[in-house]
């Protein structure tokens, strides 16, 4: 009997999704800055679905240093998601900005040398910041005031916050005085039909608003004071109060924070007779919940 030309090869201890391992090979750390992955490598990319929480790992293992080193990876990265955004393509657009919230998130909260121009290098690379952030902000801008879906420009918000919370400390954040925000996050503001929504924008426009507001007349800080759109104004307040009035009510559900009830022992004390109250050991009380068991009741919700 002739034998089979087949060959049956080994099953792997572990199977890995195809985005994990386009992630190693963006993030295996090397000396040479100068790799360069083709276009049909990022069209696959931005194809796949994030893994947000391996990404998120991954990022969180790779020093200041080796993100130096893979400084060439990283530009790559940046700049194809940006262009991915400007083309409006669908799905593909919203996993580039479901890949740059995580990406900016954990890479600009790291602790640099000097903030300011290594994030620059890591990012966009000194030659190419100006080229590269103006591309950025015009594609942010035009999703935040026209995407397909209110999905998609909540999408970009969140992106914009992760920078400009992240990099605030450096110059960065000065190029969105260029390209002005405020207009389009009225705009989605206005368009947005579920209050919680509205939180978000507003968080990004206090940010930008208090953005060296002491150094010189900052544009945002001019908005808000110049703002007369009542409707605008109407919807941000409703946005807002929804927000806080959710925010207390998760609190209170959780937090033991109330007034001790009437007892024989306290109305005793309340008129001067508090030597003839039952001994503490004897009333049983209700300890509040430790830091520990917050935290967890919290997540739990």
């Amino acid at each position: 009997m002739q034998a089979s030309p087949l060959t049956q090869q080994h099953r792997p201890s572990s199977f890995q999704s195809k985005i994990d391992s386009l992630y190693e090979e963006i993030f295996e750390t090397r000396d040479d800055t100068e790799l360069d992955f083709d276009d049909g490598f990022w069209r696959e990319f931005f194809l796949l679905r994030p893994d947000k929480s391996n990404l998120r790992r991954r990022l969180e293992n790779i020093s200041v240093d080796d993100l130096l080193r893979i400084q060439g990876a990283t530009q790559q990265l940046f700049r194809q998601a940006v262009a991915q955004i400007r083309s409006g393509n669908g799905v593909s657009d919203e996993n580039a900005l479901d890949t740059l919230t995580v990406f900016l998130s954990i890479v600009l909260t790291k602790r640099y040398t000097n903030p300011s121009s290594e994030i620059i290098t890591v990012l966009a690379g000194l030659d190419q910041v100006d080229a590269c952030f103006l591309d950025f902000v015009d594609a942010i801008e035009t999703v935040i005031r026209s995407g397909e879906s209110v999905e998609t420009r909540q999408k970009a918000v969140e992106v914009t916050i992760a920078l400009t919370a992240g990099a605030y400390q450096t110059s960065l954040v000065s190029y969105f005085t260029h390209r002005d925000l405020f207009p389009g996050l009225t705009k989605y503001i206005l368009d947005v039909d579920d209050l919680n929504h509205v939180f978000k924008p507003m968080l990004l426009l206090g940010l930008l608003a208090n953005h060296n507001k002491f150094e010189f007349r900052n544009p945002y800080r001019a908005k808000f004071e110049d703002c007369v759109n009542e409707a605008a104004i109407q919807k941000i307040v409703q946005g807002l109060g929804t927000v806080y009035s959710s925010s207390r009510d998760h609190y209170v559900a959780i937090q033991e924070d109330l007034e001790e009830g009437w007892t024989l022992s306290n109305t005793l004390k309340y008129i001067g007779l508090g030597v003839l109250a039952p001994s503490r050991s004897s009333t049983p009380t209700r300890n509040a919940p430790s830091v520990d068991d917050s935290k967890d009741l919290f997540s739990a919700l």
